[in-house]
């Protein structure tokens, strides 16, 4: 499928490894002008580097912004920088650090409030500070990147279970209100994307419960109908998918990439 994204100007909030920078992989790949953020230069050097390796893109069409989603100074001036570089917008893809792992009879206020500040208060002001240059192109899309736990909470993630449906809410708001100067906004939902983060989570498993990284990586598999984990590149081109013309007139949905994790109905 063709999807129209040749010359597509692109932020990619932390873009820099994981599901973040398998989206900006795609979005590259379909043709798109793409800015990866992230608070660490040297990282965004090497995503740069292997996004252009591995696409064999033209290097003009890859670039990079220092932008700390904790620091909205660091936003400000990131996202600033990032407009100027593609002279305007019309993909923002909005992602973030995971939270830490807490049952919320042991969260302070002060994981709240920084799970809010990173996570929730980043999205935000990502959007708050871009909305203007996706209204002025000729239609935009956000695609915002939420755990597929957020909409199916377990025990232990408390900080995830409460900050990260807020985008839920932020994603619908926009697509209300954004639609009449056609920009779309959109979520996906990821889970059992094979990451660096799945290997750390596999490893953990494996230690917890005494048994091999193959077994702890089977039991990670089970969890899915699919029984497999998902490849970053099948998550990037869901992202890639909603961002692009060809998904014109979906707005304001919740998509699960997912292997099929999420069993509700609806």
């Amino acid at each position: 499928m063709d999807l129209d994204l040749d010359g597509a100007r692109a932020i990619v909030l932390a873009g820099s490894s994981g599901l973040g920078r398998a989206s900006a992989t795609e979005l590259v790949r379909a043709g798109a002008r793409v800015v990866v953020t992230s608070s660490d230069p040297d990282n965004l050097t090497a995503a740069v580097d292997d996004i252009t390796q591995e696409t064999g893109c033209d290097p003009d069409r890859v670039s990079y912004a220092v932008c700390d989603l904790s620091d909205p100074d660091s936003i400000e001036n990131g996202l600033g920088e990032a407009l100027d570089t593609l002279g305007g917008l019309d993909v923002l893809v909005t992602n973030h650090a995971g939270t830490t792992t807490k049952p919320f009879t042991e969260a302070s206020l002060a994981d709240f409030d920084r799970a809010y500040e990173t996570v929730l208060r980043g999205t935000i002001q990502a959007c708050m500070i871009t909305q203007q240059a996706l209204r002025e192109g000729d239609g935009g899309a956000i695609v915002n990147l939420v755990s597929a736990s957020a909409l199916e909470p377990p025990a232990t993630t408390a900080l995830s279970n409460v900050i990260r449906p807020g985008i839920f809410g932020l994603s619908k708001t926009l697509a209300n209100e954004l639609g009449e100067d056609g920009v779309r906004v959109n979520c996906v939902c990821p889970r059992g994307v094979y990451t660096d983060r799945i290997d750390y989570k596999i490893d953990q498993l494996a230690e917890r419960e005494g048994i091999s990284i193959e077994e702890a990586t089977q039991i990670r598999e089970e969890e899915l109908p699919l029984s497999r984990l998902g490849t970053t590149e099948e998550f990037g081109r869901v992202v890639a998918f909603l961002a692009s013309p060809a998904a014109g007139f979906i707005t304001g949905a919740v998509v699960p990439a997912d292997g099929g994790w999420l069993r509700g109905a609806f």
